[in-house]
């Protein structure tokens, strides 16, 4: 692995696609002597793609560069590197589309390649790293609040996967190493902020802030911009949460200030998902603050913003998008039904049924989908303002019809939180 993937970084998408093609070229001539290397390469430059853009064709080309490495390995040490990346391409995929039924793949990957990286130490760093990965992933699956346990055996592979981490970067200093204890942290931040939602605990968000202040003013946003990015969102996200569990407007606005300022560190070109994901992030400030102190200026501020990063063209199935189109809808109905203004419902239900419209359900059935679930949101809002029955009959309808497509897709956050609101109806009923 000598390729310091620290660089990829700082290259554009143009740059990355360029590169990524002239590693699979020369993997695939038969001239190169080394094919491990180029393909090993071209499987993570792939992966940095599809990262920031949720490209599903740059994901199949990092999956395929992986899995000839690995064909081309020359020993146990080469196959199992080979074996590590294609596991990180199945976590990423699953991150990015809910293709849960890929962290099994992912988990049959390391445990072939585990036996074979005990005497290398920075191999086996990073083999712990994507092993927390997994872990927090599939305790994450398993829904953080009903099993605590699965919680906790992710956190202690966390914790492992940091400190070995953390001894990689006093060891060799080099910005690869850094940035792979970064990863490391954002296991960690991710779960405790998941625990500490479900738990309704501002400590864990605390614990998260002091984490990511101190990562923070570690990196350097003009060579760690992707990065140092990420660090920003989540922590903005722990201080944003950290506020609405305490009911403290001053935390939220931290948060909404960690993301409102000029100087970006990435922007739409260079990496499109987490520019999309600071907004989407920043909405959710404002929607919390504006819920809290009840501001209609603040909420027409989080709806632009919501607008502004749905605008933007997104891989369909995105789960960031089905988020930024789900929470834009609660947005609207919260508001709603804060003020018990039947003509803010009527004006959201417009703008539902008039996306309903031109969204095909056979084109794009989960996003079809999410908007059903959301005009039952709607229905059911306005039931309980009017207390009319026949609202709580359509909300069923849409709901039932949601509900279909997630469990077709194996969309289970999606489908347990329409099935929960179905019940709900159902019982009014």
């Amino acid at each position: 692995m000598d390729s310091d993937s620290s660089l990829y970084e700082l290259l554009n998408l143009q740059l990355l696609i360029t590169q990524g093609r002239q590693l699979d070229i020369e993997g695939g001539r038969v001239s190169t002597k080394d094919r491990f290397a180029p393909y090993l390469e071209a499987a993570q430059i792939w992966r940095e793609y599809g990262r920031r853009t949720g490209d599903p064709v740059a994901l199949r080309r990092a999956a395929a560069a992986a899995e000839n490495a690995g064909k081309e390995a020359k020993n146990a040490a080469q196959a199992a590197i080979a074996a590590l990346e294609q596991a990180q391409t199945c976590i990423l995929s699953a991150d990015l589309f809910e293709t849960h039924e890929l962290l099994s793949s992912a988990e049959d990957l390391l445990a072939g390649g585990r036996a074979a990286i005990q005497d290398d130490e920075a191999v086996r760093a990073r083999f712990n790293r994507v092993e927390a990965q997994l872990a927090a992933r599939l305790a994450v699956k398993q829904g953080v609040g009903e099993d605590l346990e699965l919680a906790l055996l992710a956190m202690s592979h966390i914790d492992r996967a940091v400190e070995r981490a953390d001894k990689r970067v006093q060891h060799s200093h080099a910005n690869c190493d850094k940035i792979d204890a970064a990863q490391a942290r954002f296991e960690r931040g991710d779960l405790l902020m998941m625990v500490g939602l479900d738990r309704c605990d501002s400590s864990l968000m605390l614990a998260v802030i002091k984490d990511f202040e101190a990562l923070q003013s570690r990196l350097d946003p003009a060579y760690e911009p992707v990065t140092y990015s990420r660090v920003v969102l989540r922590l903005a996200m722990a201080y944003i949460w950290k506020g609405e569990i305490e009911g403290r407007p001053d935390v939220i606005s931290e948060g909404i200030a960690l993301l409102s300022t000029e100087d970006e560190p990435v922007d739409f070109e260079h990496s499109p998902l987490d520019w999309v994901a600071h907004k989407q992030a920043l909405a959710l400030g404002l929607q919390a603050l504006s819920e809290l102190i009840v501001n209609d200026d603040l909420h027409e501020k989080a709806m632009q913003v919501y607008g502004m990063a749905l605008k933007r063209p997104l891989q369909k199935g995105l789960s960031l998008r089905g988020q930024l189109i789900n929470n834009r809808a609660i947005c609207m109905v919260k508001h709603a039904e804060l003020k018990g203004d039947l003509k803010a419902l009527d004006k959201a239900e417009a703008g539902f049924k008039a996306e309903l419209r031109v969204l095909k359900p056979d084109a794009d059935p989960i996003g079809w989908a999410i908007l059903q679930s959301n005009l039952a949101r709607l229905y059911i809002s306005r039931g309980d303002i009017t207390g009319f029955m026949i609202e709580r009959t359509e909300a069923a309808y849409a709901l039932e019809a949601a509900l279909e497509i997630f469990e077709e897709h194996k969309l289970k956050s999606l489908a347990k939180a329409a099935k929960s609101q179905l019940e709900r109806v159902r019982d009014q009923g």
